[in-house]
């Protein structure tokens, strides 16, 4: 009985056949034409879609907010000097990590905090910010900063100027109970792929019924045409982070639902197209509406 082979033993069996010098040459020109073919189909829609992004007028147009991030305009995250440059550049939304020292005194700041000198106050940036009318992004890095935090947003009387990211769903009722009447968005991963089934477009817009979110905050690769309208229809607003290059904002701007549409963006630094990487003057993007 012979021996049963494997596919790939057919196949080398079948090059040792029927592979002739002439049969090779024109192979390989099959497979250059092929990879070439590619490449330049690759390139083409490449340089079309980015052209047309180009070419757009894709201003900031109402329903737009651009968030600067803490550490925009060359400045340390979550430093004093960052929130006078914002002031300076009158951006229109200003991006804050949210921890809490040991001390219970809440403080700007990304990573846990240690001690009791980690950190620039919160109040510090409260009394830089109160006198301006730009609305604060609050990224809560822990939950138990949320009460001290409230008590600083209501002696400042800035319930109207601040809202909250970076929570998650498990985080809600202590969002809830400890900062009532405070806007948040939820952090959530759409499906690229399930954003299309009705089932779950509809499990995703109970979820924020139920959470009682304004809308969603996702990384901006799982953002989408049919996400933004499906939210904006229902009601909800999208907000998308990090965005750090020049194309992907211009993408994210194209992305836009027609009549009144919510959708905030977050750059940290735009990378300019085959540069390095540059801190962007965000002052230039940031006068638009106050809506996130």
């Amino acid at each position: 009985m012979a021996e049963k082979l494997t596919r790939w033993q057919r196949f080398k069996r079948f090059l040792k056949r029927n592979m002739t010098p002439t049969w090779a040459k024109h192979f390989s020109y099959q497979v250059a034409s092929f990879i070439i073919s590619v490449a330049l189909i690759v390139g083409v829609g490449n340089y079309a879609i980015t052209k047309s992004y180009e070419e757009r007028n894709l201003s900031f147009m109402d329903g737009f907010t651009i968030t600067a991030h803490t550490g925009a305009f060359s400045t340390a995250d979550n430093s004093l000097d960052s929130v006078k440059a914002a002031i300076k550049n009158n951006v229109q939304v200003f991006e804050i990590d949210i921890r809490l020292r040991p001390s219970g005194t809440v403080v700007m700041g990304h990573d846990i905090i240690v001690t009791n000198n980690d950190g620039v106050q919160l109040t510090e940036a409260f009394e830089l910010l109160k006198p301006t009318n730009i609305r604060l992004n609050l990224d809560i890095k822990e939950t138990k900063a949320l009460k001290p935090l409230y008590d600083l947003i209501i002696q400042y009387s800035m319930t109207d100027r601040v809202f909250l990211t970076g929570i998650e769903q498990s985080q809600v009722d202590a969002v809830k109970a400890n900062c009532p009447n405070i806007d948040y968005y939820i952090n959530c991963t759409p499906s690229r792929i399930r954003i299309f089934d009705d089932d779950y477009q509809k499990k995703l817009i109970a979820m924020l019924q139920k959470t009682g979110a304004i809308g969603v905050n996702c990384k901006y690769t799982y953002a989408s045409r049919t996400l933004s309208n499906l939210l904006h229809k229902n009601g909800y607003k999208l907000s998308v982070w990090t965005v750090d290059t020049e194309r992907q904002i211009k993408r994210l701007l194209a992305l836009r639902y027609g009549g009144e549409d919510h959708l905030r963006l977050q750059p940290r630094r735009v990378r300019r197209e085959g540069g390095s990487d540059e801190r962007e003057d965000h002052g230039a993007v940031c006068r638009q509406r106050a809506d996130p």
